[in-house]
């Protein structure tokens, strides 16, 4: 089963810690970050302001999309890591 990393925040943010706090976490961030940057490699006309910012103590690899269809778009291809923590985004 997939790791749920990633958090929905917004109809148009999303977000994952990127300070890990094992060995393991290290490695599903380090390839859920390799994921992320191709898929934005490979979308250059995919506009998204993508920045790491700190709140109490962690630090965290935020994505905010210009438009809601590129964030469905991104949703759909990452959906098995997304976690809303039950809020819908309908």
């Amino acid at each position: 089963m997939p790791t749920r990393i990633l958090r929905k925040t917004d109809f148009r943010q999303f977000s994952y810690r990127v300070n890990p706090v094992s060995d393991a976490h290290h490695d599903v961030i380090k390839d859920m970050h390799i994921r992320i940057e191709s898929y934005f490699k490979n979308r250059p006309e995919c506009l998204a302001d993508r920045k790491i910012y700190s709140s109490n103590s962690n630090r965290y690899y935020s994505i905010l999309f210009a438009t809601i269809d590129d964030s469905k778009m991104f949703e759909l291809v990452f959906a098995e890591h997304i976690d809303t923590q039950g809020v819908k985004y309908e």
